[in-house]
C-alpha cells in the first residue's frame, strides 16, 4: 500500500491582502511552500475590508431610501478593488473575467434585496460569501502567475458541509468526509485555493462561520484531510505576550496550548477565531501561527493541544475595552494559573501598584485564566505593570 502524500494547509488572513502587491508577496511565499514537497491547500479570506463593504451594501440596499445613492459608491469601491487586483495578476485574463462575473452576481443580489426591501439571513449569508469567492480566484491566479499550477475551489464544489443558522454555523466534519476525499485526490497535481468563512447547509444555502471564520475553515479542513501541518498566516509575527498596541515590549510566545488560545480569545484577543482549534484535538497535525514567511529566520507560535511545563506560569495577557466608558476586562492566561495562589497574589499587587480602579478581584476561568475589570483609563498602566512583572526578561522564571 502506497503512503498518501503529506498535506499542508495554509490559511491566508484577509489583513495580508490589502494592496496590489500583496497578492504577489503571498503567492511567492506559497510558491516556496510548494518546493517543500507534499500537497498544499490554501484557505483564502476576503481582501481586507471587503466583508465590511458587503455588509454595508446589504444594509444600504435594504434601506435604500435612507442612503441617497451611497449604495452605488459602495458597489463601485468593491468592483474597483477587485478589478484592479485582477488586472495586476499576469495571467491570461481569465481571472478578470471570473472576478467580473462574481461582482455581477453581487450586484444582482443587492438589486434583489433592494426590490424586496428586506434582507433574509440566507441572502445576507450568500452575499457575504462573495468576499472569499473573489479572493480565492485572485489568489489562485497569483499562484499560477508565480509558476505553480493552482485552481480556486468554492465550498460548494469542495463539498464543505455546515450546520447551524445561515449567520452563525460550523463545519460538519462527518457530512464533509466525501468532499475531503475528493480534495485529497485533486491536490495531487496542483495547489487548491479554497474559500474560507462559510460552508453549505443541508438546504444548499450558505452558512457563515462568523467573523474570523476562515480560521474555522482551515482547522476543519486540516482535520478532515489529516493534514500533517497547518499554518495560519496573519499580519502579526505570532501570538504575543500582550497586545503590542497597548504594551511596549510585547513579544512573540513561541509555544501555547489550545486551552490557552481559547482563553485568550474569551478575554478579548482576536488573533485566532475563538473555538476554531477544537476539530484538531486528538490529531497529529502540527499547528503554527506566523506572519507571511520569507526573508528572515523562521518565527511564529506553535499551537499544541497539551503542554507539559512542570509548573504554572503566565504565558500571555489579554484585554477587551468596554464601550461607552464601561469597565475594561483584563485577562491573565496560562495553564494552571487559576489555581495558583502566588500568581493571583502577584496580579493583585500589580493592580494596586498601578492605582487601578474597579472590581480588582481576580476571578478564575477554567484552569487557564484569571480576570478582573478596571476603569478604562487604567487599562494601559495595569497591562504594562503586569507585563513588567511576568515578562521582565525572556529567561525570567515564574512559579
Amino acid at each position: 500500500m502506497v503512503a498518501e502524500t503529506p498535506v499542508t494547509v495554509v490559511k491566508v488572513g484577509g489583513s495580508l491582502l490589502e494592496g496590489r502587491g500583496d497578492l504577489r508577496r503571498v503567492a511567492a511565499a506559497i510558491g516556496e511552500r510548494c518546493l517543500d514537497g507534499g500537497s498544499l491547500l490554501v484557505i483564502a479570506s476576503a481582501l481586507k475590508g471587503v466583508t465590511d463593504l458587503l455588509d454595508q451594501a446589504a444594509t444600504q440596499a435594504r434601506d435604500r431610501r435612507l442612503h441617497n445613492g451611497h449604495l452605488g459608491e459602495t458597489l463601485e469601491r468593491l468592483r474597483r478593488r477587485h478589478v484592479e487586483m485582477a488586472a495586476d495578476v499576469a495571467d491570461d485574463g481569465s481571472a478578470l473575467i471570473r472576478v467580473q462575473g462574481g461582482l455581477d452576481e453581487v450586484e444582482a443580489l443587492v438589486d434583489a434585496i433592494g426590490a424586496a426591501g428586506e434582507l433574509s439571513d440566507a441572502t445576507y449569508a450568500r452575499l457575504l460569501s462573495y468576499g472569499e469567492r473573489l479572493s480565492a480566484i485572485l489568489l489562485a491566479a497569483a499562484i499560477q502567475a508565480a509558476g505553480h499550477a493552482a485552481r480556486p475551489v468554492a465550498a460548494e464544489e469542495a463539498g464543505l458541509r455546515a450546520e447551524g443558522s445561515p449567520r452563525a454555523g460550523s463545519c460538519d466534519l462527518q457530512a464533509s468526509a466525501p468532499g475531503f476525499r475528493r480534495l485529497r485526490r485533486d491536490l495531487r497535481d496542483r495547489v487548491l485555493v479554497l474559500t474560507g468563512f462559510y460552508g453549505v447547509g443541508g438546504d444548499g444555502g450558505v452558512v457563515l462561520f462568523g467573523r474570523g471564520g476562515s480560521d474555522d475553515t482551515a482547522c476543519a479542513v486540516a482535520a478532515g484531510l489529516d493534514a500533517g501541518r497547518l499554518e495560519l498566516w496573519k499580519d502579526v509575527p505570532g501570538l504575543m505576550s500582550a497586545d503590542p498596541r497597548e504594551v511596549r515590549g510585547a513579544r512573540v510566545i513561541h509555544e501555547v496550548s489550545f486551552d490557552e488560545v481559547a482563553q485568550l480569545g474569551a478575554y478579548g484577543a482576536r488573533v485566532v477565531h475563538h473555538g476554531c482549534l477544537e476539530p484538531l484535538r486528538g490529531r497529529a497535525t502540527q499547528v503554527f501561527l506566523s506572519a507571511v514567511p520569507g526573508g528572515g529566520p523562521a518565527s511564529g507560535t506553535r499551537l499544541v493541544e497539551r503542554l507539559q511545563r512542570g509548573a504554572a506560569r503566565v504565558v500571555a495577557l489579554a484585554s477587551r475595552r468596554g464601550g461607552d466608558g464601561s469597565p475594561a476586562l483584563v485577562g491573565v492566561v496560562g495553564d494552571g494559573v487559576a489555581d495558583h495562589p502566588e500568581i493571583r497574589s502577584r496580579v493583585l499587587a500589580c493592580l494596586l501598584a498601578a492605582g487601578a480602579r474597579g472590581d480588582l478581584a481576580a476571578r478564575p476561568s477554567g484552569r487557564s485564566g484569571l480576570s478582573c475589570t478596571v476603569h478604562p483609563d487604567d487599562l494601559v498602566p495595569v497591562l504594562s505593570g503586569l507585563h513588567d512583572n511576568f515578562f521582565a526578561s525572556p529567561e525570567r522564571s515564574q512559579p
